[in-house]
């Protein structure tokens, strides 16, 4: 008989995981953490130097900058619930590849559907495109899409904001837009 998935399990087996090269490089694998019950599962591209070091999504700058735009739309992590595409940082933090995504894609996939999320909120471009097929995220942040019988919401990645200071209120507002669509949805239900 097949044990039944747990993010517990799926913890486990991203920590030990060596389905690409990418196991060879790292120091941490770094699963998603979170509210097993969140209503917004925010999904970034893959972790960087920090989350390599300690082995936890989004605790670096972008982090902190993510954790601000929460607090700014009356969330904590507590309530949410933070992954990658991949779970493991690339080199010299380059853009994960397809080989990199389709070896990780198992991992997002159970967590997905154990959480069961009303809105996963894609995080930039590389996740906009690998999970949506979409380009241009300045043409696209703050809007919903919906696709196989999920909801997605797309805005920039944190990272951006500290390279790009004027997008620090534009990510802030669309966390805030993304808060107020969940509501929306919550009273649909």
């Amino acid at each position: 008989m097949k044990e039944s998935l747990s993010l517990e399990i799926i913890q486990q087996n991203v920590k030990t995981c060596k389905k690409c090269e990418l196991c060879t490089t790292r120091k941490n694998a770094v699963p998603g953490i979170g509210n097993e019950s969140a209503d917004i599962v925010f999904v970034g591209e893959a972790p960087g130097k920090n989350e390599d070091l300690y082995g936890e999504p989004f605790i670096g700058t972008a982090g902190k900058r993510l954790d601000d735009a929460l607090e700014n739309a009356g969330l904590t992590r507590n309530n949410v619930y933070i992954t990658n595409i991949v779970k493991c940082r690339p080199p010299n933090n380059r853009v994960p590849n397809d080989t990199e995504k389709s070896m990780c894609n198992n991992y997002l996939e159970d967590e997905l559907k154990i959480i069961n999320p009303k809105i996963i909120c894609l995080l930039g471009n590389t996740t906009f495109s690998s999970i949506l097929g979409g380009k241009e995220i300045s043409k696209n942040h703050g809007k919903i899409v919906s696709k196989n019988n999920r909801t997605y919401f797309i805005t920039f990645h944190p990272a951006a904001t500290i390279y790009n200071q004027k997008l620090g209120e534009v990510f802030k507002n669309d966390i805030k837009k993304l808060v107020n669509e969940l509501q929306k949805i919550k009273h649909m239900n």
